[in-house]
């Protein structure tokens, strides 16, 4: 995971610039005012920051960073619905006109708070305020615990806290459930009685309006009964006699003929259905009695059930339902309270087990900060920052996930002065060296890709100015590291050397970065340990310090 290009086009003084960094050591030089910082200046509006429209010319721009994905980048951009591949290419592109700009990661627009999420796990940025998660105290516990060894601790801190948090939720929503039920009780013992006593049954109403509509019609159903019986059956001309009429007169030609026996049989079976559906009906008509009193009866369940349903807008299967219901809230109020106690004593076990895990996390943080401290002043004095104290501040506070500490790094830079959180420090080379120091001693703690180190040369030079180019160089066999420098000792340590010139064209002033090769890299060594003016001799010592400085 790195930043491989970056490309600026028609911002300030650059007209087309395109630069190819290497995943290790890459440093930056040329001369005072040639426009290093506007690189610099140009990744930071890659990743996010706000812009300065005044001091832009009319042409619209377009900067973009070009950075290796790790498989949880990918992952956070496969949520975003962005288009996934192995690289992340953030485009911005600026209107002066409009004074707006319109951000793209792999040709999908996002918006600026996105895109500053996602890249802020990308690059640490020193020498600006911007894109340094050091600066951050939130994330200063993170480091502490990490150099503390106590993270296995911190996680089954998590765990208990939310397992409180959960338990102190469902308390709530239960007493909260309690106290509705119990505002409910009288309505709902009411509503169960009247429920109870209307005996419901699925199906029933169905049954009953079935009843109705046979008694209420009894006398056509016996009447076209009788009449489909004597038809059927019992007249002289009925069909049972047609049939067996028919049967007669084909029994006769059976002798001649005897497919028709098969013709008579069907006949026979014909007639004793006949005979059968006339039984039914005579049995039907039977049971046609018509009782007033059950007429009266149906036609009073079924005024009860339909004012039933009515009242309560619902149908016989919901009553139903809802008596089932308040069946088992009324059986649940007893229980309230039972459920309550057990989970009343869970929340004070809880909170026991949460103190004593934020004080075994409290007193390993108190135990971890003075060597936290001692080492990391020890690499400040390498950076001639001798009189630096460095403070890991930790202060109590009401209990969270992460234990009962607050924690901040502070420092004092001179003598006699208090110590002040790291994001007070107004200078940036002092402010990089700290960074550098720090992140020397946590570098396995500190999971960004990228880091940009811009004037950490600041007040130093000589052996100092080395000790910082090798600490960055150290930095850079784990991580990409990108340094602006102005200083031929940190210079020598890169692996790739780029150089920023400023031109003249005719009227116009451009900015240009390109890489050197060995005999150019010679040259400007050279120039940045002895000046404009380059001699033959200055070459030789310049090459020469460039070895002495790999080994």
């Amino acid at each position: 995971m790195a930043l491989q290009r970056l490309s600026i086009k028609n911002y300030l003084l650059v007209e087309n610039l395109e630069v190819e960094f290497h995943p290790g050591f890459n440093v930056i030089t040329g001369e005072t005012g040639a426009g290093k910082s506007l690189i610099i200046g140009s990744l930071n509006i890659a990743l996010g920051e706000k812009i300065d429209w005044d001091l832009m010319g009319e042409k619209e721009a377009e900067i973009t960073a070009v950075f290796s994905l790790s498989e949880e980048e990918k992952n956070i951009l496969k949520e975003n619905n962005i288009e996934v591949n192995d690289e992340m290419i953030v485009r911005r592109v600026l209107n002066p006109q409009t004074k707006k700009s319109k951000i793209y990661i792999n040709m999908t627009p996002v918006t600026q708070s996105f895109l500053k999420e996602i890249t802020e796990h990308l690059i640490d940025l020193h020498g600006q305020h911007q894109h340094q998660s050091l600066l951050d105290p939130q994330k200063h516990i993170d480091y502490l615990d990490g150099f503390a060894g106590i993270l296995k601790e911190r996680e089954k801190m998590e765990e208990l806290y939310n397992a409180l948090l959960d338990a102190k939720e469902r308390l709530e929503n239960l007493r909260k459930r309690q106290r509705e039920a119990q505002e409910k009780e009288e309505f709902y013992r009411f509503k169960l009685e009247e429920l109870e006593r209307a005996n419901l049954k699925e199906g029933e109403e169905e049954e009953l309006e079935e009843r109705l509509r046979i008694l209420s019609n009894i006398e056509k159903l016996q009447s076209n009964v009788t009449a489909s019986a004597f038809e059927l059956y019992e007249s002289e001309d009925s069909a049972y006699e047609k049939i067996f009429r028919a049967i007669r007169n084909l029994q006769e030609l059976t002798g001649i003929d005897a497919r028709l026996i098969e013709g008579v049989n069907t006949l026979h079976d014909l007639a004793d259905k006949l005979q059968e559906i006339w039984r039914f009906l005579m049995e039907y008509k039977n049971s046609l009695v018509l009782n007033p009193e059950e007429l009266e009866e149906l036609r009073s369940r079924l005024a009860f059930l339909k004012n039933l349903k009515q009242k309560y807008r619902k149908t016989i299967e919901e009553l139903i339902e809802e008596k089932e219901f308040l069946k088992k809230e009324l059986s649940q109020i007893e229980n309230y309270d039972k459920e309550i106690e057990a989970l009343t004593g869970e929340i004070a076990n809880l909170e026991r087990e949460v103190k004593k895990q934020a004080e075994i996390l409290h007193e390993a943080r108190v135990k971890a900060a003075p060597e936290l401290e001692r080492l990391i002043e020890e690499e400040l004095k390498d950076l001639a920052m001798e009189r630096a104290k460095f403070k890991v501040n930790i202060l109590e506070k009401e209990i969270s996930h992460l234990g009962k500490d607050s924690v901040e790094f502070y420092i004092s830079t001179n003598p006699g002065e208090d110590p002040k959180p790291l994001s007070k420090i107004v200078s940036g080379g002092e402010l990089s060296r700290i960074m550098l120091a720090i992140k020397r001693v946590l570098a396995d703690l500190v999971n960004v890709p990228t880091m940009v180190f811009d004037e950490a040369d600041t007040g130093i030079g000589g052996k100092v100015a080395e000790k910082v180019g090798r600490k960055m160089k150290e930095i850079s066999q784990k991580r990409q590291v990108i340094a602006i420098t102005h200083l031929p000792q940190i210079a020598a340590f890169g692996e790739k050397h780029f150089i920023v010139e400023k031109t003249v064209e005719g009227d116009k002033t451009r900015i240009k970065i390109r890489e050197l090769n060995e005999q150019e890299r010679v040259r400007e060594i050279a120039r940045m340990l002895s000046g404009e003016k380059i001699t033959e001799e200055s070459l030789q010592y310049a090459e020469k310090f460039l070895k002495s400085i790999r080994g």
